[in-house]
């Protein structure tokens, strides 16, 4: 019974590589044929293997598209190599026919009529979502259509809506900046969506994701980028403070080049500072101080409006540190030094200052508060609001 057995699976083995050996047999004769023959028999020959397994075949439709591509400058004249290019792009999907990538992708790069340019796409999208190559080659691409648009170049947005698409197939956040960016250029709604579509699926810590994207932007597309992800659902309620503190970060690490540059910023740090005062971000401390620093330096050389400063007040009273209790004393003892001289002072900006430091509740500040209160150019007011506060500070 064991012998026969033995014998059963030897015959099977035999069959099946005398099969495999005919069909490769049957696969060299029809590329031979397509190789020497004209274009109308080319497409009979395509045809007629229409009828073979398309995974044997799929070399045959490899050297059919790689003939098409060679040839690519006569697509546009000559139907009978468009009609080849059709069955050869649709066989390889079939087939799965990876090896045909890199004439997939010469045939959408040289070959730019719409429709075409969507079944390659599609099929890139089927046959080879493991090559890196294909990513960086569409990213770039991406890159290149998003210039045009931007500078007011004419731009096929449905190619551009598939391409964003495919390449949310790919494991991968790599193309993450050239996605958001159809975003940010405010392409048709139906485009956007699939940008959105594919951010949200890409790979990776969204946080991480979007903090990196604003670091990357010139320093005039920043604030826009910010503004995206505070308004947009790509991140958590949770993460909006984490993400402002990155963005102030980046927005005072910045070297702006012009005018322009440096108000840029500016918006963006009051935003972000915002962000980080109403969701009561704590661990934003450090930053908060040197947003603090710049905004009264800001202020002082006449550049910036008071509320800019009374909202920098507010953002280190919510901060609930000895570090930001620290700034706002040194800042209480400044205001007081200059009204000490008779140096011109702001009634609103002390004020905002006592309170916050009373919010604050920090006793180091008890002292400098006490000083408030016997300075005579102050009003009442603020005395008695420095009052009230040594009083809360004191306990």
């Amino acid at each position: 019974m064991r012998r026969r057995t033995v014998l059963l699976l030897l015959l099977t083995v035999i069959v099946s590589f005398a099969a495999a050996q005919q069909a490769n047999r049957i696969l060299e004769t029809f590329q031979a044929n397509f190789s020497s023959a004209n274009l109308q028999t080319k497409l009979e020959i395509l045809r007629s293997a229409e009828t073979q397994d398309p995974v044997a075949f799929g070399p045959l439709y490899g050297e059919a598209l790689s003939f098409v591509v060679s040839n690519a400058e006569k697509l546009y004249d000559e139907p009978l190599l468009r009609e080849i290019g059709l069955i050869s792009v649709n066989r390889i999907n079939t087939a799965g026919y990876s090896n045909a990538t890199d004439n997939l992708w010469r045939l959408f790069y040289l070959y730019d009529e719409s429709t075409s340019r969507i079944q390659v796409l599609e099929v890139l999208g089927n046959v080879s979502t493991d090559s890196m190559e294909v990513l960086d080659l569409l990213t770039n691409w991406l890159i290149a259509q998003n210039n045009l648009f931007r500078s007011g170049g004419r731009t096929d947005f449905q190619v551009v809506a598939t391409a964003v698409s495919i390449m949310g197939k790919f494991d991968s956040n790599a193309p993450f900046d050239a996605v958001l960016d159809i975003i940010l250029f405010q392409y048709p709604d139906f485009v956007t969506a699939e940008a959105q579509k594919t951010l949200d699926g890409m790979p990776g810590e969204h946080l991480e994701l979007a903090l990196e994207s604003v670091r990357r932007k010139d320093v005039l597309d920043k604030r826009s980028t910010f503004e995206y992800f505070v308004q947009a659902t790509f991140l958590p309620e949770v993460e909006l403070g984490p993400f402002a503190a990155g963005a102030l970060a980046d927005a005072l690490r910045a070297s702006p080049r012009s005018a322009d540059e440096r108000e840029s910023l500016r918006q963006l740090r009051y935003d972000a500072a915002n962000i980080i005062r109403a969701n009561e971000y704590t661990e934003a401390t450090s930053v908060m101080v040197r947003h603090f620093n710049q905004t009264v330096l800001e202020y002082d050389r006449g550049i910036t409006a008071k509320n800019r400063v009374l909202e920098a007040i507010a953002g280190l009273g919510i901060m609930g540190t000895e570090e930001a209790a620290a700034r706002l004393t040194d800042y209480l003892e400044l205001l007081n030094t200059y009204t000490e001289v008779d140096r011109p002072y702001d009634t609103q900006i002390v004020l905002a200052t006592i309170v916050n430091l009373q919010t604050l509740d920090s006793p180091e500040s008890y002292n400098e508060l006490f000083y408030t209160t016997l300075l005579e150019n102050y009003p009442d007011r603020v005395k008695d609001a420095a009052r009230q506060a040594m009083e809360a500070v004191s306990h």
